[in-house]
């Protein structure tokens, strides 16, 4: 079976299951628990995202939060404790790195099923993202132990 990139709702599980299986080797152990799905963007993002691109198109990946929750998965990611301080610059790029290693996860598991997969550079973004077209957005809202935050996949669907 091919794997599309208008098959949405694949892209989104498999994001989701690269997220668990980071969080076993780099977020402590911190629990992911699912909290619900949407197809509607909040009105301000913050967060970091990454392009999967294949030969069929691409996909753009995102996990996203309020400036705390980011803080507070980046210091998951950092093995830092809770009370310990975190500039923006590092909390940013530490969730370049967890949206990065989510994004290679998810091109060995589904390379197979869509072919060579390249990875764009990470992002951190803060401000009103929104999809135009023929864009479809899912949009998983996810708790990774205490910080709620949510994964979204923007993806083309038709021209």
């Amino acid at each position: 079976m091919t794997l599309g990139i208008k098959d949405v709702s694949s892209w989104k599980l498999a994001f989701f299951e690269s997220i668990q299986e980071l969080s076993e080797g780099f977020l402590g152990g911190a629990t992911i628990v699912e909290m619900g799905h949407k197809q509607e963007m909040p009105p301000e993002l913050l967060g970091a995202f990454v392009q999967v691109v294949c030969a069929e198109g691409a996909v753009l990946l995102g996990i996203t939060g309020s400036a705390e929750d980011c803080s507070g998965l980046a210091k998951l990611m950092l093995g830092m404790a809770p009370e310990d301080e975190i500039d923006e610059v590092d909390a940013n790029d530490a969730m370049g790195e967890i949206i990065n290693i989510a994004a290679g996860a998810i091109k060995t598991k589904l390379s197979s099923q869509v072919g060579s997969i390249e990875l764009g550079l990470p992002l951190f973004l803060s401000g009103r993202l929104r999809a135009v077209g023929h864009i479809a957005v899912e949009l998983t809202e996810i708790e990774i132990g205490p910080h709620p935050c949510a994964l979204i996949v923007f993806a083309l669907t038709g021209k």
